[in-house]
């Protein structure tokens, strides 16, 4: 595999088998340039994003607040709880993205004899960097 699952925050201590398998099961979906992939204010969906490739905006009431660009996870609240969209996130270029369901991830967690833990640590990892 071509990314470094160990650089994604979400991926840093957990065990690199489990990393492969939310990777592996997770859905690729392309983005047209220009096109809003989550607008502020929706429904969570239930899924955050890895960026497979190019970039993005995160745009918080018209003002632009950061770019996202490969291998950088999005709206990874949504895997935890069903909060509103706080940003919108716009693809700057046609942009690739590796979607990762709740659903599908807490069910490839359980195959794990330590997800508890694993959950554990991940909630935390998710909490933190969005307190940032």
């Amino acid at each position: 595999m071509a990314i470094k699952l160990k650089d994604i925050y979400l991926f840093q201590d957990i065990n690199i088998n489990l990393a492969n398998k939310i990777i592996d099961n997770s859905r690729t979906i392309e983005i047209k340039a220009w096109e809003n992939i989550i607008k502020q204010g929706e429904k969570s969906n239930n899924n955050a994003y890895i960026i497979k490739n190019w970039i993005a905006k995160v745009i918080i009431w018209d003002r632009v607040i950061k770019t996202l660009k490969a291998w950088e996870i999005f709206w990874e609240i949504a895997l935890i709880t069903n909060e509103p969209r706080t940003a919108t996130i716009k693809a700057m270029t046609n942009i690739k993205l590796l979607q990762i369901n709740k659903e599908l991830l807490h069910n490839i967690i359980k195959e794990f004899p330590n997800w508890k833990e694993i959950q554990k640590i991940m909630m935390e990892r998710i909490l933190e960097n969005n307190e940032k």
